[in-house]
């Protein structure tokens, strides 16, 4: 970029500043990390060449601020300073060679190591134990977020193991798992309210909540990945220091040390054809200068050190055109803009539609019908557009609006103030009952198989369904009507709503679709009432005092269970035979402990060993960590066998979980 004037360079940095504070304070960035670091390189490129320039403000001359209000600050031990970036072979081998340079000699190794892309954290723990958090903040000082930190699970409140130091200063990466990240943003879209734009975001929003309660229910993790004035020499020690105090760090293949540059770019190229398979989303690798001591030799910029550098993946993209805006109705009545697309190759499929979120979404980025756009997967799993190229825009093109009646049942649309969403608050839209109801039935929820959205749709347009308690009065007389439904298939539809019956209270609450309320919520709130009638009986008060609960679930369930309808649809579905239970908790070993399960279990379904473990105290993970105390196999178990067999954590069969199923205390 040439810049010709000081003002010109003014605006750039006046810019830079603007993203800045909606990155790092508001959570809501306009732009990608990709684009947003092309304008800090074309800044630091500008004031390479005219020096007399650099403005004090400049984002080259100190790091950028995630300070908040609500939060107490907090001085650094060290600094806590931003990595370089890069996003080129050449930078990269330009990085080594300025080691090279520095120290006068050859031959030193580095510690390359995942990027996550998260929130950068200190941690302190004095006696063993866990005292404090603080984000990065301007780098000298930031927001103190212990009591937010102290829900994450994966992070011990006391140090195991032996020769605990006194103090212990840390410094980590806290991030959100992408699963927990898509169905945060699927949550908060059928809400009506914004998503989140990457994983990142989600977490940096979420560890600024001002109530704790609410960030437990986000289910955030961390990895630590530094010493504070360690007597430690090396970098690539670290994570073997840290993991004997039961810490979370990085698992094998996630790290290493390399000699050389090529062997630095041989690690980022296994790791960026991986890159799909991690729980979180990476962004590139870090490289470090592996020796600790000749680290201030090295030595630091005003907000970089010179011995570390982000190398960066720059984002798959595709170019495409949008050929229409259609709009979809969830369970809540929610109006969601999707981007019909040219169809296009990216990330190894096949992309023909997108979400586009909101209005406001579509207003930012002035998205149109017929525009030529750039789109990329959101955690190579979610496509999204990116921007639009303008230049070949139409002559012809027009602004978008929501439409003011909802598209299903042409009534007309409401948008409530202070939310994003249009709503559709007809309460017989077919298209929002057709939601409500698949999600009623889903997996997740009361999992009756053979009842997906397809064959929902055909009840619907029928007329056998119109609420979810009509999938209760099913009979094979209405099922036969359904277009290529045989006898066998008939069968298979009603012995899966017959043993749906008995389910969970848990997944009962789950699956009434409630607002706000996920799995965790739900089996929250089930471990408090017990029973379907303690449920119906909750108070505000109640549901405030339940660990996980804030203000915006409690007031949600409270409105839910407020309205006539939704209690007299609760009723008829018992009167239908569906009979939630709740827990019955059970003294047991397995009461704390955190299991994994993985291959196929024969004696078990699945969900009937998690739900085992739960009832005696245990928790169910997805991952293998350092948090894991069980690991339950079944036949063809893949790499989670391995990963528990290198970190030391006990095996099960699924024989041996039958035995320790049976054993109570």
């Amino acid at each position: 970029m040439k810049v010709k004037t000081r003002e010109e360079y003014a605006r750039l940095v006046e810019e830079a500043k603007k993203h800045d504070a909606l990155y790092y304070v508001e959570a809501k960035p306009l732009i990608s990390d990709y684009e947003y670091d092309r304008l800090i390189k074309s800044i630091e490129g500008i004031e390479k060449e005219h020096p007399e320039w650099i403005l004090t403000t400049s984002p080259t001359q100190a790091v950028s601020s995630d300070i908040q209000s609500g939060f107490k600050q907090v001085e650094h031990v060290r600094p806590m300073l931003s990595l370089m970036n890069t996003y080129s072979e050449e930078e990269l081998s330009d990085f080594v060679k300025r080691m090279e340079k520095i120290l006068g000699e050859t031959g030193f190794a580095f510690m390359a190591e995942l990027k996550i892309d998260g929130i950068a954290l200190s941690l302190r723990y004095e006696k063993g134990k866990f005292v404090r958090a603080v984000t990065r903040g301007d780098g000298k000082k930031g927001d103190d977020v212990t009591e937010n930190v102290r829900t994450i699970k994966t992070l011990p409140h006391e140090l195991k193991g032996e020769q605990i130091p006194d103090v212990l200063e840390l410094r980590g990466e806290v991030f959100m798992p992408l699963a927990v990240f898509y169905q945060l943003n699927k949550e908060k879209e059928e809400a009506g309210e914004d998503v989140y734009a990457n994983p990142r975001n989600a977490a940096a929003g979420s560890l600024k909540l001002l109530d704790p309660n609410q960030t437990r229910q986000r289910s955030l993790a961390v990895i630590i990945y530094d010493v504070v004035d360690s007597e430690l020499s090396c970098q690539s020690e670290i994570a073997t220091y840290l993991k004997q105090f039961g810490l979370p760090v990085f698992s094998e293949g996630q790290s290493s040390l390399c000699k050389n540059v090529s062997e630095i770019l041989s690690f980022a190229k296994q790791v960026e054809e991986k890159r799909g398979s991690f729980l979180f989303e990476i962004d590139g690798i870090v490289v470090k200068f592996d020796e600790l001591a000749k680290r201030d030799e090295i030595g630091f910029t005003g907000k970089s050190p010179k011995w570390a550098v982000a190398y960066k993946f720059a984002p798959e993209q595709a170019i495409t055109k949008i050929e229409n805006i259609t709009v979809q109705v969830g369970r809540t009545g929610v109006l969601t803009p999707v981007a019909e697309l040219k169809p296009v190759k990216l990330a190894g499929s096949t992309i023909s539609r997108a979400t586009l979120h909101n209005q406001d979404e579509i207003d930012r980025k002035d998205i149109r019908i017929g525009d030529t756009v750039i789109i990329e997967k959101g955690g190579d799993v979610i496509p999204k557009v990116v921007l639009v190229d303008f230049t070949k825009r139409l002559i012809d093109s027009v602004k978008w609006s929501m439409p003011l009646n909802c598209p299903s049942c042409h009534e007309k649309t409401i948008h409530i103030e202070g939310e994003v969403a249009v709503r559709c608050v007809n309460p017989l839209c077919g298209a929002k009952n057709l939601k409500k109801i698949t999600f009623f039935a889903a997996k997740d929820a009361m999992d009756i198989d053979h009842l997906g959205e397809k064959v929902i749709e055909k009840l619907v347009n029928k007329g056998f369904v119109k609420t979810i308690s009509d999938i209760y009065e099913l009979t094979p007389e209405k099922l036969g009507q359904i277009e290529g439904f045989k006898e066998k298939s008939v069968k298979n539809v009603l012995e899966s709503i017959e043993k749906s019956k008995e389910t969970t209270l848990a997944r009962f609450i789950f699956a009434l679709g409630i607002k706000h309320i996920g799995e965790i919520a739900a089996e929250a709130i089930a471990d408090t009432v017990l029973d379907l009638d303690g449920f119906l009986a909750l108070t505000e008060e109640k549901l405030l005092a339940i660990e996980g609960i804030g203000k915006i679930v409690s007031e949600s369930v409270m409105q839910f269970l407020s309205q006539k309808e939704s209690v007299e649809e609760i009723h008829r579905l018992i009167k239908l035979g569906v009979k939630p239970k709740g827990r019955n908790k059970i003294d047991h070993p397995f009461s704390g402990k955190t299991f994994v399960l993985t291959g196929t279990l024969k004696q078990f379904g699945r969900s009937e060993a998690a739900e085992l473990i739960k009832e005696r105290g245990g928790k169910v993970s997805n991952s293998v960590g350092p948090g894991t105390d069980y690991l339950i196999v079944g036949e063809e178990a893949g790499s989670k066998l391995e990963k528990a067999k290198k970190l030391g954590i006990t095996i099960l069969d699924e024989l041996e979980f039958f035995n320790s199923v049976s054993k109570s205390i």
